[in-house]
């Protein structure tokens, strides 16, 4: 599913196959982080090669939520197919910037 890498400032999320086949164990323990926890989230996409809307959408949930509360959602190493859905779907200023 996924691994969770702890570091002083960040919980870091790194999926390990089709998201969406666990979105909602990922959004819920992603939830839970968000009310028990003052650090940053980054999400990993190293080992991914593709999003969909459902992803996208639980992202822009996270973003806000963090970012209500001061904190930040950071993407990283994310391929081309990835950029290219946000970007496509106009939310790379606001999940990327």
């Amino acid at each position: 599913m996924f691994e969770v890498i702890e570091s002083i400032n960040d919980r870091i999320y790194v999926p390990k196959e089709d998201i969406s086949q666990y979105l909602n164990i990922l959004e819920s323990s992603i939830n839970d982080f968000i009310k028990n926890d003052s650090r940053d989230i980054i999400v990993d996409f190293n080992t991914l090669q593709v999003i969909d809307s459902l992803t996208l959408a639980a992202l822009i949930r996270f973003k806000r939520k963090l970012s209500q509360e001061g904190r930040d959602l950071k993407l990283i190493n994310y391929n081309d197919n990835i950029l290219r859905v946000i970007e496509l779907s106009g939310l790379d200023d606001f999940l990327l910037g």
